[in-house]
């Protein structure tokens, strides 16, 4: 099975994700091994900011995970992954001391 993974931000109050197109964009396979993704809850933050302002770059709780099959073939079979991150007044310096 292929996969290709990416995130969406919804900033509070929106009733829907923006799509800003390729946030992250992971690719993996079933041979490639383990890919780690958040978990509903989670906090995410996604830095960008070397790529030249090419992609956008936010943080905030992941608010769901959508996975789409697709069979391509009788032995293919895509996933696409899209995690939304919802924008939250939590206090990010509570969650980890630097």
């Amino acid at each position: 099975m292929n996969y290709g993974i990416d995130f969406q931000y919804l900033a509070k109050g929106d009733l829907r994700p923006t799509d800003d197109g390729e946030i992250v964009g992971i690719s993996a396979t079933d041979k490639t091994g383990s890919v780690i993704l958040p978990n509903v809850g989670d906090y995410v933050q996604i830095d960008n900011s070397m790529d030249g302002g090419q992609r956008s770059h936010f943080s905030g709780k992941v608010r769901s995970r959508l996975f789409s099959y697709t069979r391509i073939s009788d032995d293919e079979v895509f996933c696409g992954i899209n995690i939304v991150v919802e924008e939250t007044d939590d206090d990010w310096g509570k969650l980890i001391k630097e």
